[in-house]
């Protein structure tokens, strides 16, 4: 851009009311005197902290103050700019000396106040806060909702949230405040309420700055332009809705509806993003765990107060989840100051005992059973104190008494889950039944243990009849979405039919999940509902050694081995039946016609073709595919070379 002589003044100023600031930088460090004089390095500052470049900011401040040490509005920018920067001990530093104006009091007490709460000295910035002096309705509104920043935090969240809508009446429409009453309706459990904070939030931030592109994300699926980071997003707290809103997605299992609020917010590049988004996508990313693992690592690495305080307990569960028990043993020992701080007790010892559970499983199961004793008898209690308040119709008390109790529940459920998968992981589903029916007393009705009781009775082999009667109501409750329901729970369904002898259930079943599959098409990207139903089936057969009708069933899931399904995931039920094949015709105990001797090598010539490239082996979220690596067209190639031997035997 030429700036004529002479206009400078002018356009720079005009750049900053326009909120044109990275322009306004670039055209200021194009001027060699900006960083020497008073004006230059003030309009720097300024266009600094717009733009959320806080440490650039800090450095122009602080090269003023040496410029003009007796300016006490500098001082307090300097502090300011230290404060959003996370350098809370700098910050103070500033402030306690030298900030003596009787006209920034008030200001220099939020500022000393904010620091207190950053550095968690929740005592000190009461104190501070109570120094403040009531003015305006503006500064009313403020001191309000400091005031439930501060009960927020110690957990009173129903004077926080009357804080906030104090503030909001008297200071009008703020989407900070908002967002801070929203987040105390969804501590609380109120989504509803949350959701409509969040509504006006999205409405007011569309209508007063469409330049944002909130939503074009989606609409070019995730090929819009960046916006940044400028201050009317800061302002607009879309940021943080959209956040809250996926939380409540997440937290209510619609991980696709999480996704999509997070698509919703206004376009930035990976290195845009703030912390909180960048966790909020770690936990919900549609490839698999590694990316989100290495976004939580990365997080953590930074630190507090730049990483959220969640990202330490949300990274150890990531990796339990994945089975990487190493790696959260080792995350544990070299982030043993964060252990006291961000897990809590329940947390710590539900992950000390699945990491336990690796070397040591009676150890584990005596830990999980100390916790589930405590929570167990909590839970007596609540529930002695819910029919109490019913007794006494004080509907406030009960509904307290039931959300205590409810929370409750939600700590010990994870408990008994671990108590059961401990046996599981052995295969001894006896014993894991039977951890099933010691937490039946609390959990009986809640749907992830009855799936899970579910699967364990299906595993014990003997107990069909048991299992479909579990899994059953849960797909009579999606029918008519039957996709929803996880492709496991179907397979097992239709086999619980077969081995009861309901066979007109399973094929009906079957029925309704293909016409699902036909109507779906390729809109929302694969779907192998109905593939891993013929694949189970297929297995099932298989392991009674029918292996004619097993395998010809593979062979359909599979759509003859040429179709897009072949995959690591798929591919491990055909290559684990084909091998029992071998082992039968090996050992002489299976024999099979040659029509279905050959249609197998078929498919196997088929499923060499077509997965060439394909990995046969699942790898883990932190693994790279190695390049040589075995693939699908490979290991087909050896299986059918095995067989060709087997059948030339005499």
């Amino acid at each position: 851009m030429i700036i004529r002589d002479g206009e400078y003044t002018r356009t720079i100023y005009t750049m900053i009311k326009e909120e044109r600031f990275v322009e306004a930088i670039n055209t200021l460090n194009g001027i060699p005197e900006s960083s020497t004089t008073r004006a230059g390095l003030s309009l720097l500052g300024h266009c600094y902290y717009q733009t959320q470049d806080f440490i650039e900011a800090a450095n122009c401040y602080e090269h003023l103050l040496n410029l003009v040490p007796d300016v006490q509005e500098y001082r307090l920018y300097y502090a300011q700019s230290l404060f959003q920067a996370g350098l809370f001990e700098e910050a103070q530093k500033i402030v306690a000396n030298g900030l003596e104006a009787t006209e920034l009091k008030d200001k220099v007490l939020q500022l000393q106040s904010a620091i207190a709460y950053g550095n968690e000295d929740y005592t000190a910035a009461q104190s501070l806060l109570l120094q403040r002096q009531d003015g305006g309705n503006g500064q009313e509104a403020a001191t309000k909702n400091d005031e439930g920043c501060l009960l927020y935090q110690a957990g009173m969240f129903e004077d926080a949230l009357a804080r906030y809508v104090s503030a909001l009446q008297a200071g009008g429409f703020n989407p900070h405040v908002a967002y801070n009453a929203a987040l105390c309706h969804y501590r609380r459990k109120e989504n509803s309420q949350a959701l409509n904070y969040i509504a006006e939030i999205v409405e007011r931030g569309i209508r007063n700055h469409p330049e944002l592109g909130v939503g074009a994300q989606a609409e070019t699926e995730g090929g819009a332009r960046s916006v940044g980071n400028p201050p009317a997003l800061a302002a607009s707290g879309l940021a943080q809705a959209f956040n809250l809103k996926a939380a409540i997605e997440y937290l209510e299992g619609n991980l696709e509806g999480a996704r999509e609020a997070l698509t919703d917010l206004p376009p930035r590049s990976e290195p845009e993003l703030d912390p909180v988004t960048l966790h909020n996508m770690a936990l919900t990313d549609p490839v698999g765990g590694g990316a989100g693992l290495r976004r939580l690592a990365f997080l953590l690495e930074l630190g507090p107060p730049t990483c959220p305080q969640e990202t330490f307990a949300n990274l150890l569960l990531l990796c339990c989840k994945h089975e990487m028990y190493d790696t959260a043993a080792d995350i544990l020992a070299e982030h043993t100051h964060l252990t006291y701080k961000y897990l809590s007790p329940y947390l710590y010892d539900l992950l000390d005992a699945l990491i336990t559970a690796q070397s040591t499983p009676e150890e584990a199961e005596q830990k999980l059973g100390t916790l589930a004793n405590s929570i167990g008898g909590r839970l007596r209690s609540l529930a002695a104190k819910v029919q109490e308040c019913r007794s006494a119709t004080d509907q406030n008390a009960l509904r307290m008494a039931l959300r205590e109790y409810e929370a409750a529940l939600e700590s010990y459920l994870p408990v008994a889950m671990a108590r059961a998968w401990i046996p599981w992981r052995m295969d001894d589903f006896q014993g894991a039944e039977r951890e099933f029916r010691a937490s039946a007393e609390f959990c009986s009705e809640t749907p992830s243990w009855r799936l899970h009781a579910a699967h364990v009775l299906f595993m014990r082999g003997d107990r069909y009849k048991e299992a479909a009667a579990f899994y059953e109501p849960i797909v009579r409750q999606n029918y008519d979405e039957i996709l929803s329901i996880p492709a496991s729970v179907l397979a097992n369904l239709c086999v619980a039919y077969i081995m009861t002898s309901q066979n007109e259930e399973a094929e009906e079943l079957m029925r309704k999940v293909e016409r699902a599959e036909e109507r779906k098409g390729n809109a929302a990207g694969q779907c192998l509902h109905l593939c891993i139903v013929n694949l189970v089936i297929g297995t099932l057969y298989c392991a009674k050694n029918n292996y004619e009708f097993g395998l010809s069933r593979i062979a359909h899931a599979l759509d003859g081995g040429s179709g897009a399904r072949l995959c690591a995931d798929t591919w491990i039920h055909v290559k684990r039946c084909v091998l029992g094949l071998l082992t039968g015709m090996a050992k002489q105990t299976i024999v099979l016609p040659s029509i279905a001797l050959q249609e197998t090598l078929n498919f196997l010539r088929a499923c060499e073709a077509y997965g060439l490239t394909i990995p046969s082996v699942l790898t883990g979220p932190l693994e790279d595919s190695a390049d040589h690596a075995p693939t699908i067209g490979l290991e087909s190639r050896k299986l059918r070379a095995l067989l060709l031997r087997l059948m030339e035997y005499k």
